[in-house]
């Protein structure tokens, strides 16, 4: 079905965070969001939104930036050109302009929006490989905090229905073995603990004795041990370490995850479109990384309700996620104050509902 972009638009939008719930990590930390919402329109006045969830610390990109690049250079360039399929207007991004993952990924995402609510069906009916699932399981990030308040703040999710538990860990000053053990005193057995380093070991020795002091609270993955640009180490310590090993910042792209593919330096991959530069660029890597055998989740750069829709109907329509074996990152009701949306992306009992609706269901709010 041919459409016709008549109009490219971008404008800021700020978030607040629960600011006893922002993200420390070793990259730094995120306590509030400035991010880019994009609507594009068609010649019927259909409209499809996407969100840039630019975080200058992960991706090196600003939301000002971006507002630059879209007024001055895609808005130009997309405006008044017939597409017959979402995708061809990702392959126009990649050539007119490198890196700003985040920003093409708000477009595309844009993109196949529009172009389902043009068909009057969800994206999922459009991509999936499976009937939706109702609901997707999702675990909490829990900053690089002190031992107390990562008790606090496992106590909080546990409650909340959430069994799934992401530690950030690696950052110097606090000890990593006393909060997972202090977190499996107050909570037992029953949760699932992973833990995330966001790159922060820097040699193969130091990631494997890391690892291996935290086995015995039986970790169920480990998130991103090496720096991003040492897959060959990764892969390395992969060998060395009996638990599974999730790539994150180390594969944005599908040429990224060729390479890790080849050196066998991963057993999940952490996707979603923001990262991968494209919801296209997701799908693609879901389905290679599918036919190799490695399972997918997805991560999260956090965005609010809008990119959220975008990332749930992926881990609901493709088998490539195991929803129920590997839950995803999908926490924005548990760390903004207000959802960004229309209607609200809704949390229930540990689980992020799919939306219905055409396209990915949701409309953004005015801040």
């Amino acid at each position: 079905m041919s459409f016709q972009i008549t109009k490219v638009e971008a404008r800021i939008a700020n978030y607040s965070l629960h600011q006893d719930r922002v993200i420390i990590t070793s990259l730094g930390i995120h306590d509030r969001s400035r991010y880019l919402i994009i609507t594009l329109t068609d010649e019927l006045e259909n409209q499809g939104f996407g969100e840039a969830a630019t975080v200058m610390i992960w991706s090196g990109e600003a939301a000002e930036t971006g507002l630059w690049i879209v007024e001055n250079r895609i808005a130009p360039l997309l405006t008044g050109s017939h597409y017959d399929h979402p995708s061809e207007i990702l392959t126009i991004l990649d050539r007119a302009l490198q890196g700003n993952p985040f920003l093409k990924a708000s477009i595309d995402i844009a993109a196949w929006d529009l172009w389902a609510r043009r068909q009057e069906k969800p994206v999922s009916a459009l991509i999936g490989d499976r009937q939706p699932v109702e609901s997707v399981p999702t675990r909490f990030s829990i900053g690089a905090y002190s031992v107390e308040d990562t008790v606090r703040l496992a106590v909080e999710s546990w409650e909340a229905g959430i069994r799934t538990l992401k530690i950030k860990t690696g950052v110097p000053g606090l000890d990593d073995v006393a909060r997972l053990k202090a977190v499996r005193e107050r909570l037992g057995k029953e949760p699932i603990l992973t833990i995330d380093a966001n790159g922060a070991y820097q040699t193969e020795d130091q990631a494997v004795a890391a690892i291996e002091e935290l086995l015995p609270f039986n970790l169920a993955l480990v998130e991103q041990p090496t720096p991003r640009d040492r897959i060959g180490m990764m892969a390395r310590v992969k060998q060395r370490v009996d638990v599974p090993i999730l790539a994150d910042e180390s594969i944005f792209t599908p040429g990224e995850l060729a390479e890790a593919l080849d050196c066998d330096a991963m057993d999940l991959l952490s996707l979603y479109p923001g990262k991968n530069g494209g919801f296209t660029n997701s799908l693609k890597m879901a389905q290679t990384a599918q036919n190799a055998g490695k399972y997918c989740v997805i991560g999260s750069n956090m965005e609010t309700d809008l990119g959220q829709a975008a990332m749930v109907c992926l881990a609901a329509s493709l088998t490539a996620f195991p929803v129920e074996e590997y839950a995803s990152d999908l926490m924005t009701g548990l760390i903004y104050t207000a959802t960004s949306t229309s209607p609200a992306v809704e949390l229930k009992n540990g689980r992020l509902v799919t939306p219905l609706g055409t396209g990915f269901g949701v409309e953004p709010l005015h801040d």
